[in-house]
Formats: C-alpha cells, sequence, structure tokens
C-alpha cells in the first residue's frame, strides 16, 4: 500500500492532478454510515471515490471556455485546463465509487510473484474521504476481516463526530493550506514544461487536444517539491470543449526520492491515467495504470504493475438514519441511480 500511495500521490501531484487532493473546495454535506444489519454489520457503501483527481466539465464552465478565444498554443490550452480544474472541482466531489485494485508483484526478471487484488467501497463521511475495503481476491470479507473494517469505519465516525469546533477550524485551516499549496504547484507545472500539439484524437467519444510535455532544463522550481517535475515527462489527453484533463501517460526519467530517501521512484517507472465523461456533465477517473518500482527505506525494493478501475459512480443522496451512538441527520452516498 506504501508503494501504491506514493506512486499515485507522483502521478497526480507532478502532472497537475494534484487538483483533485489539493484543491478541495466545499466539502459535500457530512455523512454518516447506513443502519446496521440485523447481523450487526455495516451493509456495504455502494459508492466510492475517485482517491484520485477527477475534473469537471459543468454549466460554469461551459460558459467560460465559450467566452475565450479559440487557441492551439499548447501552453495556453495546459493553462486554461488549469483555471478550468480551479472552478469546476466541487462537481466532482458529489460522486462516489467502487475501486477494484489489482496488483502484481514482480521478481527481478519482471515475472509475477503474487497478485492481490482488493475492492473498496470509497465514501464520503463528515466531508473526509473513506476506503472501505468490501473484498479480497473478489470474495466477501471472512467474518474477522468483516468485524475490523466495521471497527475501522467505526473509529473513523467517531473521530469526526466528537470533534471539537476548535479541532475542525484547525483541519479546515489545513486544507485550505493544502489548497494553496496545489495552487502554487500548478503555476510551476505550467512552467517546468515545454509543451508540443502532437495531434487530436477522441477520448471517449470527445474530441481532444494530445500534448506533449518535456522538461525544461532551465525551470526554477518555487514550491517543495516541484524539483520532481523535472525527473518527469508525460502526454496529456485535454478535451477541446472545455479544456479538461482526460488521460495522461508519465514516465520517470531519474530517480525521484521522497522524505529524505526513505522512498524512490525508479527511473523508466510508466503510469497511464484515464477518465470517463458521466452524463455528459463531469470527467471522472475511469482506469490508474502503473508499472514500475520503487524502493523503500533504502533496502526494500518493490517492483510492480498495477490496474485499478474505478466504477458505479454515484451522487449522495440526503435520508435520515440512525445507529448506537451516533444520531444524526446525514448523506450516505448511496441509493443514487449511476
Amino acid at each position: 500500500m506504501l508503494v501504491r500511495n506514493a506512486v499515485i500521490s507522483l502521478l497526480l501531484a507532478a502532472l497537475s492532478f494534484i487538483t483533485a487532493a489539493a484543491q478541495q473546495p466545499t466539502p459535500p454535506p457530512q455523512a454518516q454510515p447506513p443502519a446496521q444489519t440485523e447481523s450487526g454489520h455495516l451493509p456495504a457503501a455502494k459508492s466510492e471515490q475517485s482517491r484520485a483527481p477527477q475534473t469537471v466539465l459543468s454549466n460554469s464552465s461551459n460558459q467560460q471556455s465559450e467566452a475565450l478565444p479559440p487557441t492551439t498554443d499548447p501552453r495556453e490550452i495546459v493553462r486554461r485546463s488549469i483555471e478550468i480544474d480551479h472552478r469546476t472541482l466541487e462537481l466532482a466531489r458529489n460522486y462516489t465509487c467502487q475501486n477494484r485494485q489489482v496488483i502484481h508483484y514482480l521478481d527481478k526478471h519482471g515475472q509475477v510473484k503474487s497478485t492481490e487484488i482488493k475492492t473498496f467501497d470509497i465514501n464520503f463521511y463528515f466531508g473526509e474521504e473513506y476506503a472501505r475495503l468490501i473484498q479480497e481476491n473478489d470474495k466477501p470479507l471472512s467474518e474477522d476481516a468483516q468485524k475490523k473494517e466495521d471497527e475501522k469505519l467505526e473509529k473513523f465516525l467517531k473521530k469526526y463526530h466528537d470533534e471539537s469546533p476548535e479541532d475542525r477550524e484547525k483541519r479546515l485551516a489545513k486544507e485550505k493550506k493544502e489548497r494553496e499549496e496545489g495552487r502554487a504547484f500548478l503555476r510551476d507545472v505550467v512552467s517546468a514544461y515545454d509543451f508540443r500539439l502532437v495531434g487530436e484524437e477522441p477520448v471517449d467519444g470527445v474530441e481532444s487536444y494530445i500534448i506533449d510535455a518535456t522538461p525544461r532544463p532551465d525551470f526554477k522550481p518555487t514550491q517543495p517539491h516541484a524539483g520532481m517535475l523535472k525527473k518527469i515527462k508525460g502526454r496529456i489527453w485535454i478535451e477541446k470543449n472545455n479544456y479538461n484533463w482526460v488521460k495522461v501517460e508519465a514516465q520517470a526519467l531519474d530517480t525521484i526520492s521522497f522524505g529524505f530517501f526513505l522512498f524512490r521512484i525508479h527511473p523508466g517507472s510508466h503510469f497511464v491515467l484515464e477518465k470517463t465523461l458521466l452524463k455528459n456533465e463531469v470527467w471522472l477517473l475511469k482506469r490508474l495504470d502503473i508499472d514500475g518500482g520503487a524502493r523503500i527505506a533504502l533496502f526494500k525494493n518493490e517492483n510492480i504493475r498495477q490496474e485499478d478501475v474505478f466504477s458505479n459512480y454515484k451522487k449522495f443522496v440526503t435520508s435520515v438514519k440512525v445507529i448506537p451512538d451516533l444520531t444524526d441527520q446525514v448523506t450516505p452516498a448511496q441509493n443514487s441511480k449511476p
């Protein structure tokens, strides 16, 4: 999981999809879990997150993009796409989904040693994202494993249910600071690359620009961690009507280190991210593929090939539920048609 989280963070941050994590707008309505079943288990949530970045196509973005003059300048296209993300991300945070994650652990020759499959329901409670394990190797959890997951969720809920006004204020201030840092990082993304328009093609039925991003040797980062951009090259698909990012391919050109060398991404690691247009309203994460290696704590190497598929997107629905010790008006993300 450490490898997965760090690699995904690298991909999303370095290729400007940091917007989804760093630019969290007004959180969705607070939610608590559904009522327990007769067995005492919390039923599986019927939605999930895009722990990942989600770029939005909304009425406001339509108006904004229509007001802009046409351009084929790749740098201007990328700049516009970043501004669209700034203005329209909250629509994406109204959706939840399911994430099926397949990780192949490879030996030094690239052969599969073992495979791990997990499926998560990703939901929002009290404005915070939560991923709950619901299957392992495409089978329901054992009774013991289910109990552990229920206990983890209840602990998470209690933490925010009992949160003091002072602690909540501190949490929101921290999130605001992270959003500001994310926006500053994005300004470095625009100046870190030479962009080249190499063609056009449809993605999910929508005509899109194809833009190559090559690191500029003279790039001077202004934000922490932005120096990693010099070590990543990429290709971006940006839809033509509203400048949403719809697909990204990226490759590490050199070793990328995190946390005083406690974590390193090896050169040649490759990532692909794809989105899908839902209800002609919002672009949401559909697939994330990772093929590469990393070193943890300078001694443990991990070579993985990972495929994450995101599906079953749903919107939040308001309702009232009562569970032991936690009674309130809630908005579980469930029972909404995809």
